[in-house]
């Protein structure tokens, strides 16, 4: 009883600390990069193509989506550690397979936080003005294969302790996440749904301890490589992001000591 007591106790203060930033829900942000390290000795996951899912073949390429990021209380999430909106914001994403593994390299733009909430020199990160400039984070994910039917599963670290996610493919048009605390509760439930038509529409729910504590909503379209730069380049303009602040944020607010061209491992006009 007093291990599960403890359990709870430093889960609830890092859970609280951290899910204010919790805003990419299927990637979960507490971790500024996961990775999945499985076994499963009913097949050989080294000769697994996840390219020969239809739904892994619609989930590869460029991505640009709109985002609604949700409180416990249904509102648009608000951060005492990113002053920024979650009502409406923008990610782009490259997600790349290859073999039995996939990479997926995320930057979430944010736009300036209302100028009539600026209390004090504290609502900004960086350098920038509040209401005047918004700000952006990175995300990063590598998985492999679970299993022989295009399912992915492993643990990462997030929040200062380990977490066990599972994907399953449910079909060709449907992925299912799930994202387990350390006693084996539910953390996350997001599902994809990947209609024949360069569309993706994700939603998550978050709980601890039983209850919701956040849902999302996000709607993304496949676009070129070129599409992405310019949309990118077009977005950090309306949100007047500054350029010391491109990719400059991790997960968790802080600084990502990597350039954009670092984190996608492509060229990224700057």
């Amino acid at each position: 009883m007093f291990l599960r007591t403890t359990f709870v106790i430093v889960t609830c203060t890092l859970i609280a600390a951290c899910n204010d930033d919790n805003d990419t829900s299927a990637e979960v942000e507490g971790s500024s990069e996961v990775e999945t390290v499985i076994s499963d000795s009913s097949c050989d996951l080294e000769s697994v193509n996840l390219l020969d899912f239809e739904a892994w073949q619609r989930e590869e390429g460029w991505w640009v989506g709109e985002y609604t990021f949700l409180g416990s209380d249904g509102n648009p999430n608000v951060s005492s550690s990113w002053p920024y909106r979650y009502d409406h914001y923008k990610g782009f994403i490259h997600l790349e397979v290859v073999g039995n593994s996939i990479k997926q390299r995320n930057v979430f733009l944010y736009p300036p936080k209302d100028l009539t909430e600026c209390t004090s020199g504290e609502d900004v990160v960086g350098s920038g003005i509040c209401g005047t400039n918004g700000n952006e984070k990175i995300f990063s994910a590598d998985q492999s294969a679970s299993d022989c039917n295009g399912g992915l599963a492993g643990s990462y670290e997030a929040y200062g302790m380990m977490v066990d996610t599972s994907t399953t493919l449910m079909g060709e048009n449907s992925v299912l996440y799930q994202v387990y605390l350390p006693d084996g509760s539910i953390m996350q439930n997001q599902l994809t749904t990947l209609p024949p038509n360069d569309t993706r529409v994700r939603t998550a729910q978050g709980f601890f301890m039983d209850q919701p504590t956040y849902a999302s909503f996000y709607r993304e379209k496949k676009v070129t490589k070129e599409e992405f730069m310019q949309q990118l380049a077009d977005t950090r303009a309306d949100y007047a992001i500054l350029e010391e602040d491109f990719c400059g944020y991790d997960s968790g607010g802080q600084p990502s000591q990597v350039t954009c061209t670092e984190h996608f491992g492509v060229e990224i006009t700057e």
